[in-house]
């Protein structure tokens, strides 16, 4: 048997996710197919040079283990058609790289998880986008981005609301004599009902601004837009200065120049 064959390739009926961990777990500590077919999977879809993307990856693949979709070994979900990269159980790797990713395939073994991808079971080449409503990207490691598919809980949680009206009850009939509750919005509590628009307030100005607020508009302009009016103040001529100077030849100057 190839040190690559599936140990299993259909899912179970029913599968426990962490009685279904623990199981492929011991099966990769007591063969070492198993961890090859963890191994290879990390080494083929990530960037070897990234710790996290090859820990995306092998997250992935356990997170597949314990689901009731997938098949309950680790060779047995990365070597389920069309799941991973073509001949990711058959094709040549280099030597070279082993030690890294054979210590960071027994981390994942012993509970090491990239907590970013967190329960996401589906990752593709980043860079790549889907118009899908039940994609939900959770993180971009290693060339690839992880994301969840279907809808994801937190997001349903915040979605509902918080408060809800509770509708009145016609077994118990209410002591006092006040109306009916009723769940419509005008009978909402005060935390729900619209706010109540602030009274405006009366403002007084002065004779002169309401003169000219309230002066008939000229022909040319037919509409008032409401804009401020500037009070028209009178143009003074500034006051011309008599300074007249006398232009006197050289020779009606009488005495003589000196200079000290």
């Amino acid at each position: 048997m190839s040190p690559v064959d599936s140990a299993a390739v259909s899912a179970p009926t029913t599968k426990e996710p962490t009685a279904a961990r623990k199981r492929a777990v011991a099966l990769a500590k007591a063969d070492p197919r198993e961890k090859e077919c963890l191994v290879r999977a990390m080494y083929f879809e990530s960037n070897r040079s990234s710790e996290a993307g090859l820990l995306g990856v092998g997250t992935v693949v356990m997170n597949r283990v314990e689901s009731q979709r997938y098949p309950e070994t680790i060779c047995g979900v990365v070597g389920a058609p069309r799941q991973f990269a073509a001949g990711v159980l058959t094709r040549p790797m280099p030597e070279h790289t082993r030690p890294k990713i054979e210590a960071i395939a027994d981390d994942i073994l012993n509970g090491r998880r990239n907590e970013a991808v967190g329960s996401a079971k589906h990752f593709h080449m980043a860079g790549m986008r889907f118009g899908y409503a039940n994609m939900h990207y959770v993180t971009v490691a290693g060339g690839n981005a992880f994301y969840l598919k279907g809808e994801r809980p937190e997001r349903r949680r915040i979605e509902e609301p918080t408060i809800q009206l509770a509708s009145a009850s016609t077994s118990a009939p209410l002591a006092t004599a006040t109306p009916a509750v009723s769940t419509s919005f005008a009978s909402a509590p005060l935390a729900f009902a619209p706010e109540t628009a602030a009274p405006k307030l009366v403002t007084f100005q002065a004779p002169a601004v309401m003169l000219v607020k309230n002066a008939p508009l000229p022909p040319g302009r037919p509409l008032d837009l409401d804009l401020p009016k500037a009070s028209v103040r009178a143009f003074v001529v500034p006051a011309k200065a008599d300074n007249r100077v006398a232009l006197l030849a050289a020779s009606e100057i009488r005495g003589s120049l000196s200079s000290r």
